[in-house]
């Protein structure tokens, strides 16, 4: 019986991995232009009136275009008239207003900001917990101004985020005392059929 030869073990070296060429990567595509704003006249179709409430208990002020919900007052809330005609749907150009309930505060706030609160939870802050339900958009105005449509301009409480809206940027109105002007946030006044 013969012995095979043995054979060394032959060392191989990896493949040589090659470098990656460098890619310029691919040029930028000009994005079209965004569409003009809607110009002309403002639409009156699903033109709702701006509902304003106050419940002087909780110092919360409440706007809704439905008046079913609190009808001529109820829950403490009382009603204070229509702020202006605001939509009630979403129209090319219009931006949302959302609404939000503080469970922690009692206290309804509105942001055109949704990721402010999101879809609304509780989070610890160190000015303690916030507690933000959300209630869904509450009306729509026009981010550009458009015929017959008037600024719309909120003033917020800092202290609880409370907001009252107004068509006059100088007075916010009943029940206004700690509240600041916040700027114009759209435009409304559209006359509901």
């Amino acid at each position: 019986y013969q012995q095979p030869p043995q054979q060394q073990p032959q060392y191989q070296q990896p493949p040589q991995q090659q470098q990656p060429q460098y890619q310029q990567p691919p040029p930028q595509q000009e994005q079209a232009p965004a569409p003009p704003p809607p110009t002309g006249p403002a639409p009156h179709k699903d033109c709702a009136p701006l509902f304003q409430y106050l419940n002087t208990d909780l110092k919360d002020h409440f706007y809704t275009t439905n008046f079913k919900e609190l009808l001529g007052g109820k829950l403490h809330y009382k009603f204070n008239g229509v702020v202006t005609g605001v939509y009630a749907v979403e129209h090319e150009g219009t931006i949302p207003v959302y609404r939000y309930f503080n469970d922690h505060k009692l206290d309804h706030a509105y942001t055109l900001n949704y990721h402010q609160w999101g879809a609304g939870h509780d989070i610890k802050t160190p000015e303690g917990d916030r507690g933000y339900t959300y209630e869904g958009v509450a009306f729509y105005l026009y981010e550009q101004p458009r015929e017959g449509l008037k600024p719309v301009y909120m003033f917020l409480n800092a202290k609880n985020q409370n907001t009252i809206f107004s068509l006059d940027k100088t007075n916010a109105g009943a029940a206004s005392k700690g509240y600041k002007f916040a700027g114009k946030i759209g435009y409304g006044g559209c006359t509901p059929k």
